[in-house]
């Protein structure tokens, strides 16, 4: 898996995406990328899965109530077996890998 830019190459296929690739994890046939919205762009969708051959399966949904409706996700890490997304004011969702919904969600204060 190569990333650069805008751009990932998973087993011989590219794969373009809107904004720059800020981070990526593996997590068994599922690569979950989460893209980097510039400042002033509103995209609260900007997680998104694909297979491990460049297929996408999924493109996170933003979270439901208002406070953090237009907050993009700031950062994805990995926990056990469990990938997690991030807001800037402390939202934090475990993802379902097959779907991109949220199997979990917390609030972080810090």
């Amino acid at each position: 898996m190569d990333t650069g830019g805008t751009d990932i190459q998973l087993d011989g296929t590219a794969v373009s995406f809107r904004h720059p690739i800020k981070k990526t994890i593996r997590n068994g046939d599922t690569v979950v990328v989460l893209l980097d919205v510039p400042v002033g762009t509103v995209d609260n969708r900007n997680v998104i899965g694909l297979s491990t051959d460049g297929d996408r399966r999924w493109q996170i949904e933003p979270i439901s109530n208002e406070t953090t409706a237009d907050q993009a996700y700031v950062n994805i890490y990995q926990k056990d077996d469990a990938v997690w997304a991030v807001n800037p004011i402390g939202a934090e969702c475990r993802l379902d890998l097959d779907d991109g919904s949220f199997a979990e969600t917390q609030t972080v204060r810090w």
